[in-house]
C-alpha cells in the first residue's frame, strides 16, 4: 500500500491544536446570515469546488508524530464532503434568538480529530429581520488550520459579487509557502531559533521531582537556550510576572456550554464620524463601546469598579499584503487594559486610544508570537501549564476584523449578514468579535453559560454605550479643535 501524503504541522499550528480544553475549544465560529433559502445542492458543490477541492487542510486529519508534542497533516482515507456539510431544520419559533440557542449548542460540541477538522451547517426555516423563509450558513474550522483573518477569506472565497457573476477561483498557497516559509522574515528567524533550541529548553525544564515549572524557571530555560534576546527576555519577563486579571463575574468555574448573542447592524459611517471628530480610529471606538457594556455590565452583576481595568487579549496580525490565499496561524496577542472603570464615555475612549497606540508601536507582539511557537514543540503537561499562566491574565478575547465593503452573494443568494466567533484559551470564558460588512458592523459575544447565561444584555448595553458615542461625536464636531480636547459627555 502506497504512504499516503504526510506533511509536518508547523508549531505554531501545533500550538493552538495543543490549546483544545473540554470547556474551551479552540474553534474559529461563523455564520451567514440570508434572507431567502440556499439550495444544499449548490452549497454542497461549492464546498466541493472551492474548499475541499482546493486546500489540503480541508482534506487532511491531524495524526500523531513519534514524540507528544509533533503532529502531522495527513490525506484522510475516508473523507467524504457530507461528513462535513449537514442540514438543519430550525425549530419553531424559527426567530434569531431560538438560532442563538442551536448555534451556543453546536459550538460547544467538538469536531471529530480522526478526520479534518472542520463543518459547515445549512440552517433552514430560519426568520431574519420578521421575514420567514430564510436560513444561515454556519462554518466551524478549527484554529489550527488557520487563524481567524485567514478563515474569513477562506469564507469570502466561497462568495460571489453578484448571484450570476462568480468570482475568480481562489488562488491557494503555494506549496514553497506553507509552513514556517509563509512568515515573514523577522518570523522565520524566530522559528529557526526556536527549532534550533528547543531540545536544550526541554532539557533544562524542572522535573517534578524538581519543584515543577515556574514562570522563572521557564523564562531562566529560555534564555539558557538561546531563544530570547535580552529585550525579549524584558518583555517576557513584564508579561510572566503579571498579576492575573481582576475579579469579575467573567472569572470563576466553566461548564463548557456556550452561550452566543450578537447585536444588529450599526452603520459604520456612524462609526466613521465619531472616530474623526475625536481623532481615534474606527477600531478605538468600537472598542471603547464594548469596554463600557462590559462596565454596565459588570455593575449590573454587583462588580466592584474599583478594581481597575478589565483586561482583554487582543489578537494582531502579522500577516504580508499577498495575492494567495495561506492557511496557517500568522499572528499574535496583545494584553489591552479595558478601561471599565472610567465612568465617561469619553474618557474611555481617549484611554482605548492611548492604550492601542502604545501596542502597536511595542515589539510584545514579536514575543508573544516566539512563545506560541515555542509552545507547540514542548509536551503538553508544560505547554498547557504556560497557556494557563498567559490566560489568567485576561477575562475575555476581543478582536476587530474588517470585511468586505459590498453585499456578497454565496450560492446565488445574497448574504445579510456576517458574524464570527472568536475561541479563547485556558480559563478565559468569554469572546467578543466585531465584523464590519457591506457598510455595517456587528458585534458577536459568545460565553460560558454557568457564568454568563444571559449574553444579550451585553449586547443591550452595547447598543447604549454606541448610542452615547453617536451623540458625543456629534458634540466634539460642533466644538472647536481645542475644545474638543477636553469636551465631556454632560
Amino acid at each position: 500500500m502506497s504512504q499516503r501524503h504526510r506533511e509536518p504541522m508547523s508549531s505554531i499550528d501545533a500550538a493552538w491544536l495543543g490549546m483544545d480544553r473540554p470547556t474551551n475549544l479552540m474553534v474559529i465560529n461563523g455564520v451567514m446570515l440570508f434572507d431567502e433559502p440556499v439550495e444544499y445542492d449548490r452549497l454542497y458543490r461549492l464546498l466541493d469546488e472551492r474548499l475541499a477541492g482546493l486546500f489540503d487542510r480541508f482534506r487532511q486529519r491531524i495524526v500523531p508524530g513519534p514524540s507528544r508534542s509533533r503532529f502531522y497533516w495527513e490525506d484522510d482515507p475516508h473523507f467524504h464532503l457530507r461528513r462535513h456539510l449537514h442540514r438543519v431544520a430550525l425549530p419553531a419559533p424559527h426567530d434569531e434568538a431560538t438560532l442563538q440557542g442551536l448555534i451556543g449548542d453546536l459550538m460547544s460540541e467538538p469536531l471529530d480529530r480522526a478526520h479534518p477538522l472542520w463543518r459547515f451547517y445549512l440552517i433552514e426555516n430560519v426568520t431574519i429581520g420578521g421575514k420567514a423563509g430564510g436560513c444561515a450558513v454556519f462554518g466551524r474550522i478549527h484554529h489550527c488550520i488557520a487563524d481567524g483573518m485567514a478563515l474569513i477569506q477562506v469564507l469570502l472565497s466561497l462568495t460571489d459579487p453578484s448571484a450570476a457573476e462568480a468570482a475568480p477561483r481562489p488562488q491557494p498557497e503555494e506549496p514553497a509557502r506553507r509552513g514556517d516559509g509563509a512568515l515573514p522574515r523577522p518570523l522565520r528567524m524566530v522559528a529557526g531559533l526556536t527549532k534550533q533550541g528547543v531540545r536544550l529548553l526541554a532539557s533544562l525544564l524542572p522535573t517534578e521531582e524538581e519543584g515543577g515549572l515556574t514562570p522563572a524557571g521557564l523564562l531562566n530555560a529560555l534564555q539558557n537556550a538561546g531563544l530570547l534576546t535580552a529585550a525579549s527576555a524584558a518583555i517576557l519577563a513584564k508579561l510572566l510576572i503579571m498579576a492575573p486579571d481582576r475579579q469579575s463575574p467573567y472569572r470563576g468555574e466553566m461548564g463548557g456550554i456556550k452561550r452566543v448573542a450578537w447585536s444588529p447592524p450599526l452603520p459604520l459611517a456612524q462609526v466613521k464620524e465619531i472616530a474623526h471628530a475625536a481623532g481615534a480610529t474606527v477600531n478605538d471606538v468600537l472598542v471603547a463601546a464594548a469596554a463600557g457594556a462590559l462596565r454596565r455590565d459588570m455593575l449590573e452583576r454587583g462588580a466592584e469598579m474599583a478594581g481597575g481595568d478589565l483586561r482583554a487579549l487582543a489578537p494582531m496580525n502579522l500577516r504580508r499584503p499577498s495575492p494567495e490565499l495561506r492557511l496557517g496561524n500568522e499572528f499574535s496577542l496583545l494584553y489591552l487594559a479595558l478601561p471599565v472603570a472610567l465612568d465617561q464615555p469619553y474618557a474611555r475612549l481617549m484611554a482605548v486610544k492611548q492604550r492601542m497606540d502604545r501596542l502597536k508601536r511595542s515589539p510584545e507582539a514579536l514575543v508573544v508570537y516566539q512563545v506560541l511557537s515555542l509552545l507547540g514543540m514542548l509536551p503538553p503537561e508544560v505547554s498547557h501549564q504556560a497557556v494557563d499562566w498567559f490566560a489568567e491574565k485576561a477575562s475575555c478575547v476581543l478582536t476587530n476584523v474588517p470585511g468586505p465593503r459590498q453585499t456578497l452573494y454565496l450560492a446565488g443568494r445574497p448574504i445579510s449578514r456576517i458574524l464570527f466567533w472568536v475561541p479563547h484559551s485556558g480559563n478565559i470564558s468569554m469572546g467578543i468579535s466585531l465584523l464590519s460588512y457591506a457598510g455595517s458592523v456587528s458585534l458577536g459575544v459568545e460565553v460560558d453559560e454557568r457564568l454568563i447565561p444571559d449574553p444579550e444584555r451585553l449586547i443591550a448595553h452595547f447598543l447604549e454605550e454606541f448610542a452615547l458615542l453617536v451623540d458625543l461625536g456629534k458634540g466634539l464636531a460642533a466644538t472647536t479643535p481645542a475644545a474638543s480636547t477636553t469636551a465631556t459627555l454632560p
